[in-house]
C-alpha cells in the first residue's frame, strides 16, 4: 500500500463537504434576489425611499381593539401586536414614551462618565456627576457619588480619598461603580 491510497476516503470527504458548501451559498445568494434577478433591497434601503411621513388621509384608521398606533416622538408610527395591525414602513416596536427618552439620557450620561473616567480626566467627571444629580434626582444606586469618588482618587489621592473609596465600595454593595471604585481608589489602579 502506497501513502496516497489511505488518503482517497479523507479528500472524497472534503469535496464532498465543499460542495455542499458551495451549493448552501449559492441557494442563499439565491433567495436574496428578486424572481427577475434583481437584488431585493435592504430595511435601510426601504426606510430611505420612503417619502416624507405620509399624509393622514392616506392612512387607514387603527383597528378596534388594536394597540393605539400613535405617533412616537420621533414622529414615526408605533407598530401595533396583532395580526391584523399595519406592519408596513418603518416603525417603532413599541412606543417611545418620555420616560424612555429619559433613559436614553441617564445612560449616555453614564456612558460619557466612564469615557471620563477611562481618560482619569477627574474635573470632567465632577462636572458629568453634578449634570447626572440635576436631570436624574433620586439616584436610588448613588452612581453620582460613585463617579465623584472616583474623581477625588484621580485628583488628589491620598487617605481621604480612600477611607471615601473604602466606605462607598463597604456601603453600596449592588452599585455599578463600586467595581470602579475598587479597581481606581482601593486597588490604585
Amino acid at each position: 500500500m502506497d501513502g496516497d491510497d489511505s488518503m482517497k476516503p479523507a479528500r472524497g470527504f472534503w469535496l464532498v463537504a465543499a460542495t455542499m458548501l458551495l451549493g448552501a451559498a449559492l441557494c442563499l445568494v439565491g433567495r436574496s434576489r428578486e424572481p427577475d434577478g434583481r437584488r431585493l433591497p435592504s430595511a435601510r434601503q426601504e426606510a430611505s425611499r420612503e417619502e416624507a411621513p405620509r399624509r393622514a388621509s392616506d392612512e387607514p384608521p387603527a383597528p378596534a381593539g388594536s394597540a393605539a398606533l400613535a405617533a412616537a416622538v420621533d414622529g414615526l408610527p408605533v407598530a401595533g401586536p396583532g395580526p391584523d395591525d399595519r406592519h408596513d414602513g418603518p416603525a417603532h416596536p413599541h412606543p417611545i414614551t418620555p420616560r424612555h427618552l429619559q433613559i436614553q439620557h441617564e445612560n449616555g450620561l453614564i456612558a460619557l462618565l466612564n469615557d471620563a473616567m477611562s481618560a482619569r480626566n477627574g474635573a470632567r467627571m465632577r462636572e458629568l456627576a453634578h449634570e447626572y444629580r440635576r436631570a436624574h434626582p433620586g439616584d436610588p444606586s448613588q452612581l453620582a457619588d460613585g463617579y465623584e469618588i472616583i474623581a477625588a482618587c484621580l485628583e488628589t489621592p491620598g487617605e481621604a480619598s480612600r477611607a471615601a473609596a473604602a466606605g462607598y465600595h463597604a456601603e453600596r454593595r449592588a452599585s455599578t461603580v463600586r467595581r470602579f471604585v475598587r479597581r481606581i481608589c482601593l486597588e490604585g489602579g
